[in-house]
């Protein structure tokens, strides 16, 4: 009797179950989908194509499978008024002991799913909230794998992509197909909005796994990419889509200025002239590695090799690396420090030309950095300066700070060394410069223009002091209120005979020396001594001193409104009929110098106040000077020194 009931009851199991799979368990599809929707967080939900038909269908024998009509999974909470998945003609297989490891993880490993279409709304709320962030449990967290799928084939679909913190908007339409012969693999358009620009773009992969699962083998994939003006072209392989890990492969880069590509980053580079960079890119972990192989920045031409370390909670991103190059151009630089890539028509009766474009300081606490600079030269792009040869320095920033430390570099057959410090970690700037130069060669270091066979206007060996210091939101507010000192001397040095002439306005030796030709000067004694307060520099001492004569200046430059209130005195050593031995007064604004006699003084007055203004100026001034080690140097000195004790007897 047992035995017969067993069977019955088996038999009875058996036919159940066997009725139940030929109808395809539809009293089970509540249940399933109340047990998702908690698994999930959020409603799950099968629907019907048509009214009346099969919403749902399963299959138990030999595993899970499941067809349904659609499948609908909601929205967050804050955004449940649309759903996050709409997929039409839904077919999923699973294995009975990965639903078992999915009751202690939080990844369902999924053997096969295909669809006829895929609808997704993906959101990030201001606050960063995610709408496709659903996984619940012990592995939960935005961007930890909720899927694995071993197969997965989609007829096509649409993704509206709307990332609030990035200001990224996008519809994606895309073919979806897991292939094993040729045919398959991911293709994709995008059409919408990054920081706004517009943006397109275009990917095609030999699979879509990557883009779902964490792989151990990497699939070829193509990107190209249009964001306003910025194009990037990538070639190469991708292992997984949650953390672009395993990325690697060739780029194309061009745009605007490289700090376009600072915000889409949320890295700290500077605004430069128009770009175009190709090499070779890669992403392991937190880590990227980028290889410049060949950059155009301007007319500069660059080449790098940089590491950017991914912020950690709480942190910064840190980029380390090494810059190089057989050139850069300081004008592709310019727009960095408020100069505009192209001169831009300045407006009537403003003759300002420091830069006054603000720095934007909240950049450089975005992230770190430490870089070394090797370059083979920079062009400075000025009339009056020559280039940079070798040029090598340390760039680090640390914490809003920038410095440019160890700085070295080759000049007209001398050399400078330095360092430039700018602080932003308060509202306004501050900014510190200490620079040195020796050996300097004015005649190559300042491109004078003289006809065949005549000397430069002025030449010899300089070295100098530069220390400043001042506070502010652009280079101009920097200059306006600088304070420290500036100081050279200039040795084996000789000066145009006819500037020297033109200076004192003798007409009748100026004509000669047009007539004969133009000599050069030795300069007995060249120093300079100026004085840097609240954007106000003022000469202590700035005398050229010659066997002709003694030239002295005096006055002051307001680095702050640009204005010019200089006069030259020339002090004559020899006799001339027509020489008007007045002063020259230098006024007018630096963009717009004027240059004009002084009537009132005559040459009787005018000699003992250049006398007078060497006295104590020279005696304070020459202790602290530092001639340096040669033979000439010293020459120099004992000149000024000499120049002074001339003067002293005629007082």
């Amino acid at each position: 009797m047992k035995l017969r009931l067993t069977v019955i009851g088996l038999a009875l199991c058996l036919g159940g179950f066997a009725i139940g799979e030929s109808l395809g368990w539809p009293w089970l599809a509540a249940p399933l989908a109340q047990t998702l929707s908690q698994r999930l967080g959020r409603e799950v939900r099968f629907a019907s194509a048509t009214e009346g038909e099969g919403v749902l269908q399963l299959r138990l024998l030999g595993g899970l499978r499941l067809r349904a009509d659609q499948l609908l999974i909601g929205g967050p909470a804050w955004r449940s008024q649309t759903p996050t998945l709409r997929a039409q003609a839904v077919e999923l297989r699973l294995r009975y002991f990965d639903l078992w490891d999915w009751r202690g993880s939080g990844s369902l490993r999924v053997r096969s799913l295909q669809a006829r279409s895929a609808d997704l709304d993906l959101w990030r709320d201001p606050q960063g909230r995610a709408s496709w962030a659903m996984q619940t449990g012990p592995q939960s967290g935005e961007g930890a794998a909720l899927l694995q799928f071993e197969a997965l084939r989609l007829g096509g679909g649409r993704i509206v992509l709307n990332d609030l913190p990035r200001r990224l908007s996008a519809v994606i339409d895309f073919a979806l197909a897991d292939r094993d012969g040729r045919d398959g693999g991911l293709f994709a358009t995008a059409h919408g909005e990054y920081l706004g620009r517009p943006l397109q773009a275009w990917l095609d992969t030999a699979s879509p796994l990557p883009w779902i699962n964490a792989g151990d083998s990497a699939v070829p994939l193509r990107l190209q990419l249009r964001a306003g003006a910025t194009a990037l072209d990538f070639e190469g392989s991708l292992r997984e889509l949650l953390g672009l890990q395993g990325l690697a492969g060739n780029y194309r880069l061009a745009g605007p200025s490289l700090s376009a590509i600072g915000d889409a980053l949320g890295l700290t580079l500077p605004s430069t002239a128009a770009f175009r960079f190709k090499g070779r890119l890669a992403r392991e972990g937190q880590r990227w590695q980028v290889e410049v192989v060949q950059a155009r920045l301007g007319r500069s031409r660059l080449d790098g090799s940089f590491e950017l370390k991914e912020a950690s909670a709480g942190g910064r991103p840190a980029l380390s690396g090494r810059l190089g190059g057989e050139s850069l151009w300081l004008a592709d630089l310019g727009p960095a420090i408020g100069v505009p890539a192209e001169p831009s028509p300045r407006v009537a009766g403003d003759h300002r030309v420091l830069p006054r474009r603000q720095f934007d300081l909240p950049s450089l606490r975005a992230m770190d950095a430490d870089v070394s600079i090797d370059l083979q030269r920079i062009e400075l792009g000025s009339a009056l300066a020559d280039t940079l040869a070798p040029a090598r320095a340390r760039l680090l920033l640390q914490d809003g700070v920038l410095s440019l430390r160890d700085l070295q570099a080759g000049t007209s057959h001398g050399r400078l060394s330095g360092l430039i410090n700018l602080d932003g970690r308060a509202a306004l700037a501050l900014w510190q410069t200490e620079l040195n130069w020796a050996e300097v060669d004015l005649a190559h270091w300042l491109r004078q223009t003289r006809a065949p066979g005549q000397p430069g206007w002025i030449t010899g060996q300089m070295r100098g002091r530069l220390k400043l210091s001042g506070q502010g939101r652009s280079t101009a507010e920097f200059l306006a209120s600088a304070r420290g000192r500036v100081s050279a001397t200039l040795s084996q040095g000789a000066i145009s005979h006819l500037a020297v002439e033109a200076a004192g306005v003798d007409l009748a030796q100026g004509l000669g020396l047009l007539l004969r030709g133009d000599s050069a000067l030795p300069l007995h004694c060249a120093l300079a001594d100026l004085d840097v307060s609240e954007g106000q520099v003022v000469p202590r001492a700035l005398v050229l001193d010659t066997e002709d004569s003694t030239l002295w200046m005096e006055g002051r430059l307001s680095l702050a409104s640009e204005q010019l209130d200089l006069r030259l005195r020339v002090a004559p050593k020899d006799f001339s009929p027509l020489s008007l031995r007045t002063p020259v007064q230098i006024s007018g604004s630096l963009g717009d110098p004027q240059w004009q006699l002084q009537a009132q003084p005559l040459m009787r007055r005018l000699v003992p106040a250049v006398l007078l203004g060497l006295i104590n100026p020279l005696a304070a001034v020459l202790p602290l000077m530092d001639s340096g080690n040669s033979a000439a140097d010293q020459q120099m000195l004992q000149a000024c020194r000499r120049l002074l004790e001339r003067a002293r007897p005629r007082l």
